[in-house]
């Protein structure tokens, strides 16, 4: 028997609607009646807590007494993975929450192993991200004459960021993702697997070379 199910969509583009709409029913097919559907769009830089769709899917699941949210992926949940860390973590509190794309906690015909998983998840990111606060570097002391910012481009991910993203990849989660995830460039996730040739894999939006 299909289990009620909502499901949560953030889009970009304006054609995105119509395809994360047909994946999340496909993937429900045999196991979720999805309900609902709530839609944010253009929303990725804006806090999931003040986005009208997400705030409404919580509404309508605690009035429905509705455990299961399906997602189109997690980087979706926001920009910044720091703020999609918590809110997954709101969410886990009180939701089993299943993905259609780059799901890599498994469990899903089990919801309390599966929020375990995902809980394990977050504060396994939790430690990290605290130790990276702990860790940042001191401003340097190079600054432009008549005010206190350093010279020279920051880093794109601090020591903590670093050790989170080679998590993910290793748990499977696609470079495209990735990207999306820490909201970096493709050359920056290059040159951080780098030293860890197991993990490079295939970048899916790559050219293929011609052979010679």
């Amino acid at each position: 028997m299909k289990k009620d199910a909502v499901a949560y969509l953030n889009t970009r583009k304006k054609g995105d609607f119509a395809a994360q709409k047909s994946e999340v029913e496909n993937y429900c097919k045999y196991r979720f009646q999805i309900v609902e559907i709530f839609h944010d769009h253009r929303a990725n830089a804006t806090p999931p807590e003040k986005r009208k769709g997400f705030m409404e899917m919580q509404d309508y699941c605690a009035a429905n007494n509705c455990p299961d949210i399906i997602i189109y992926d997690f980087a979706g949940l926001a920009s910044d993975p720091d703020t999609g860390i918590t809110a997954l973590k709101a969410l886990n509190e009180k939701y089993t929450i299943y993905c259609v794309n780059n799901d890599f906690f498994g469990f899903r015909d089990d919801p309390d192993q599966r929020r375990e998983a995902i809980g394990n998840f977050i504060e396994y990111m939790e430690q990290y991200r605290e130790s990276a606060r702990k860790t940042a570097p001191a401003v340097s002391k190079k600054t432009k004459k008549g005010n206190e910012r350093p010279i020279g481009r920051p880093r794109a991910l601090n020591e903590g960021q670093v050790e989170a993203l080679l998590t993910v990849r290793q748990a499977g989660t696609s470079i495209s993702q990735i990207c999306k995830m820490f909201n970096v460039s493709r050359s920056t996730v290059s040159k951080i697997l780098a030293d860890y040739p197991e993990l490079k894999g295939e970048w899916k939006g790559a050219r293929q070379e011609p052979e010679e």
